[in-house]
């Protein structure tokens, strides 16, 4: 027992430690920190007199008190778009405001009109596209096989690993989207994982959508008319 006991506010600044490195959100992340090292200034001054590791946990909680302030400016600063605030309420409920304003930046908003190529069968797409609004279709070996409508993403799949499209996908009339760049999403997923991850829980809800939608629509044809 005198392990647990003698040094229980070592134990704890330990414990503080550990939790932080399971945080998935930055913010939480830093707290647990500073717990941490408070908690493991009043061991080392109190119980031991260690001025030295005083010092290196103030300077700790220095640097996190500060990138804590940083990103609590960050995330007060964001601001969204009408149609922006319409695709976080769809696909990007998770993150923080400062997180969603960089995936968007790292993007961009663009008019496309009837006839522009989104996709072509057999290459990788460049862009991973979200149809604000208006319409795109796609065809497999020129059969046009279906439309594409606002709210989902063409050429999530190819951007999930290192396949290519499955169809040519085209815009059908003028239409606002928001496209992001292939090669940024791949720097994204080694250099920042949480952007990347919100574009990834996007992907995969829409995907579901789709799915869903593909299965109605399959069981209203084994059904027939009513």
């Amino acid at each position: 027992m005198g392990f647990l006991t003698d040094g229980l506010v070592g134990h704890l600044s330990y414990i503080f430690l550990i939790v932080s490195s399971l945080m998935r959100r930055m913010m939480l992340l830093r707290l647990f920190l500073v717990a941490s090292a408070v908690t493991g200034i009043a061991y080392d001054w109190i119980w031991l007199g260690n001025v030295v590791g005083v010092f290196w946990e103030g300077l700790l909680i220095a640097v996190n008190v500060v990138q804590i302030a940083l990103l609590w400016h960050r995330d007060r600063r964001a601001r969204f778009s009408d149609e922006e605030r319409r695709m976080i309420a769809r696909y990007f409920r998770g993150g923080t405001p400062g997180h969603r304003r960089a995936l968007f930046d790292h993007g961009e908003w663009v008019d496309l009109e009837p006839g522009h190529g989104l996709t072509w069968q057999g290459e990788k797409p460049r862009w991973l596209t979200y149809l604000s609004d208006g319409r795109a279709h796609y065809t497999v070996n020129g059969v046009r096989l279906g439309e594409i409508g606002p709210g989902h993403f063409v050429g999530e799949m190819s951007m999930l690993g290192e396949t290519t499209a499955t169809a040519d996908a085209a815009i059908d009339v003028p239409t606002r989207v928001w496209r992001i760049d292939r090669d940024k999403l791949d720097r994204l997923q080694d250099t920042n994982p949480d952007l990347f991850g919100l574009v990834a829980a996007a992907i995969a809800l829409d995907l579901r959508a789709k799915m869903v939608a593909s299965n109605t629509r399959a069981l209203e044809v084994a059904l027939g008319p009513a």
